[in-house]
């Protein structure tokens, strides 16, 4: 089994979960998360500039 990242936090997604986006153009995007895709497609955030994606990245990290 592969263990896919969120497209917009980062974090690893267990397979079995998370949410696959395919766009008009082919690419792929997977999110481990309705808040991840909602905040990446909807809304069009920058992951870079949200608190609770950097926290999630930075224990991500350091699980590895």
């Amino acid at each position: 089994m592969r263990i896919y990242t969120c497209a917009f936090c980062g974090r690893p997604i267990p397979p079995g979960t998370g949410i696959m986006y395919v766009r008009a153009d082919g690419t792929v995007l997977r999110f481990c998360s309705r808040k991840c895709f909602v905040s990446a497609i909807k809304y069009n955030r920058d992951p870079r500039k949200l608190a609770w994606v950097r926290k999630e990245t930075k224990s991500a990290k350091a699980q590895k």
